[in-house]
């Protein structure tokens, strides 16, 4: 038995490997490799964010499966612990290791965590104002992308009409050097459209 564990670790940990070594957008990535037109192997499952089972089954946690079950095969059987108990082991490790990848990176695709927002993220995102903004000094906004609040230096935009110290809901038209340029957010105009 222990030639199928060592074989295992042997597959998911160059495939690890790889995968690690590919980086973002690399060429051997086989965390995220494209299969036939099915769209991300990480992703085989259901669209959308939700957690079904068929997630599980993706290539990425398949990897971090193998490599689990032969790891703790091999490690347990030089241990000298009985095969059933290997087995059961190996196996248990293998599946929690599988369904740990796939959830972590299930809840990193879902809340956009670890991505950088560029500025045109920002472009047409509403919030409130929490801290006054005035023609020559930029105040504070928040607003919210996806699951996350973000709170950013705000000057007035040049098509915003009125005083910008009495705005209180506000879209961000631009981004210029990191500060939102942001006009007040009138309900009549949203409605009208």
């Amino acid at each position: 038995m222990m030639a199928v564990y060592l074989f295992a670790l042997i597959l998911g940990g160059g495939l690890l490997l790889l995968s690690l070594l590919g980086g973002e957008g690399g060429d051997v990535d086989v965390g995220d490799l494209e299969l036939d037109g099915l769209g991300d192997a990480g992703d085989l499952g259901s669209e959308g964010g939700d957690a079904s089972a068929s997630k599980i089954f993706s290539l990425r946690s398949l990897i971090y499966a193998v490599f689990g079950f032969g790891a703790t095969g091999a490690l347990l059987t030089t241990l000298g612990l009985p095969r059933p108990v290997t087995l059961g082991g190996a196996i248990v490790t293998g599946l929690l290791a599988g369904a740990m990848v796939s959830a972590t990176f299930g809840y990193l695709h879902r809340t956009e965590s670890g991505t950088k927002l560029g500025d045109e993220a920002l472009l047409g995102l509403t919030g409130r104002v929490v801290l006054p903004i005035e023609r020559e000094r930029p105040g504070a906004v928040v607003v919210i992308r996806g699951d996350r609040r973000l709170r950013l230096r705000a000057l007035p935009h040049s098509s915003g009409e009125g005083e910008p110290a009495g705005w209180d809901r506000v879209l961000v038209v631009e981004v210029v050097d990191g500060v939102a340029r942001v006009a007040p957010l009138e309900e009549d105009r949203l409605l009208d459209s």
